[in-house]
């Protein structure tokens, strides 16, 4: 029997408390069945049931641009009780349901046209100040939170798309909004949380990018100040959501000149001062699981970013913040990193290899999981969501061997594995078609050995 000191025992990771993924169903893609704009309910369904394999515990939507008016078509009446459906399936799944809301903007497709994808951009904001505009725009939201009334939580967008930009509006004339939404969901669900996001909260300004990018972020730590300091005196359902663009986007360590030089928001006294106020914080960070369309180098391909998302929600935790939500444009090709975001979002301190490689067991026949594993790890080295960050912000990369041509080769001779261990919802076979496209589309990226 040993008699030598005891080895203190390693404390156990605390989970998020929520891991949510929100849905941007905005885009078209080709093909187009990797667009969740064109899903019916059975294919939500199966992408829901996935999730919840994953251990994500909420799902979040949005009313998208051009669809951002009281519905008056076939199509978005449809839309509607397709996710009024969902969010009964959601529940049923113990997992919880929120709706994203908006303020000043209002779609300009005609009443009796079906609104179509965002690129078309057709939608305009109007200044909340002007007689009659507060009004016009509040009664949009007001009705997605009715139609939605059962959510478990919404959220108050600031901006991107909202916002005005008059030179007189301000933080202010946002938490109207905030206020109006909190008041009435206080009748309509009690139980339910408002988070004013405040996601570009700096289009709350006269010319938000005359200082360019920068500017916006500079101001966007402002404005979420402010939104803070005011937490007290808003209704008691109000929390608040907010971007952490600081804490990982490669956009804002390049504007500030490297991480080194990017200011760090939200900090831990940020996070205290909310919970002082007896409210909670939720970080809705976005692109690191998956990118849009202005981004035509990763748009509609697979991505592999596990480093940076644990890097991000190891950062996260350490600010006190127990919430968060991650982004998906076209998720049957981001279903490598849906499985990372579940399992770190539980342990923050989970080996990414390790995790690629448990993801490699559910697509692919045994003998072809390590090769499989050794290709996503090319493909994590060389991401262009890497490739995008300031050399001082690059995680450094897992060891692995492979060049562009050897991780080709190894593509074409992966057999998919006929019956995955959990509910994938896209068939590994198609899955590996989009990977080995995925493959010939970074020979353009900008560091690529071949």
């Amino acid at each position: 029997m040993s008699l030598g000191v005891q080895e203190p025992v390693a404390a156990k990771p605390t989970p998020f408390s929520t891991r949510g993924i929100y849905f941007h169903d905005g885009f078209t893609a080709e093909p187009k069945h990797h667009a969740p704009l064109y899903w019916d309910f059975a294919m939500w369904q199966k992408q829901i049931r996935w999730l919840h394999a994953c251990g994500i515990n909420a799902i979040e939507f949005a009313t998208m641009l051009e669809f951002n008016r009281i519905p008056s078509t076939d199509l978005e009446r449809r839309k509607i009780q397709d996710r009024l459906r969902l969010l009964d399936f959601a529940h049923s799944l113990e997992m919880q349901f929120g709706y994203l809301l908006t303020n000043t903007v209002l779609s300009t497709v005609p009443p009796n046209e079906e609104p179509s994808h965002q690129l078309k951009n057709r939608a305009v904001n109007y200044c909340p100040r002007i007689p009659g505009n507060f009004e016009k725009t509040i009664a949009n939201p007001l009705f997605y939170m009715e139609t939605y009334r059962h959510a478990d939580f919404f959220e108050e967008f600031a901006a991107d798309w909202g916002g005005c930009d008059c030179g007189k509006c301000g933080v202010p004339e946002f938490l109207r909004y905030v206020r109006v939404l909190a008041e009435r969901l206080t009748h309509l669900n009690p139980k339910a949380t408002l988070y004013a996001d405040t996601w570009c909260i700096s289009y709350w300004r006269k010319e938000p990018m005359a200082q360019g990018w920068k500017g916006v972020f500079d101001h966007e730590i402002e404005g979420s100040r402010e939104v803070i300091a005011a937490l007290p005196n808003l209704p008691r359902n109000v929390g608040i959501a907010l971007p952490c663009h600081h804490l990982y986007r490669p956009l804002a360590f390049t504007e500030y000149g490297g991480k080194a030089k990017t200011p760090v928001f939200p900090l831990p006294k940020d996070i205290q001062q909310v919970k002082q106020a007896a409210r909670p914080s939720l970080a809705w960070s976005h692109f690191v699981m998956d990118d849009d369309a202005f981004r035509p180098l990763q748009w509609g391909i697979v991505h592999s970013e596990v480093r940076y998302i644990q890097n991000l929600l190891q950062t996260l935790q350490k600010t006190g913040i127990e919430r968060v939500i991650g982004n998906l444009y076209l998720p049957l090709l981001q279903i490598a990193n849906t499985f990372a975001f579940g399992r770190l979002t539980a342990n923050p301190n989970e080996n990414p290899e390790h995790i690629l490689t448990d993801f490699a067991r559910l697509v692919v026949q045994k003998e072809d999981v390590s090769d499989l594993a050794q290709l996503l790890i090319w493909v994590e080295n060389h991401s262009y969501w890497q490739q995008q960050q300031p050399l001082d912000a690059r995680v450094p990369d897992i060891p692995n061997d492979l060049n562009h041509t050897k991780a080709t080769a190894i593509a074409q001779h992966l057999r998919p594995k006929p019956n995955p261990d959990l509910p994938l919802p896209i068939a590994p076979v198609d899955w590996l078609t989009d990977l080995r496209r995925t493959l010939e589309r970074m020979k353009t990226f900008p560091n690529v050995s071949l």
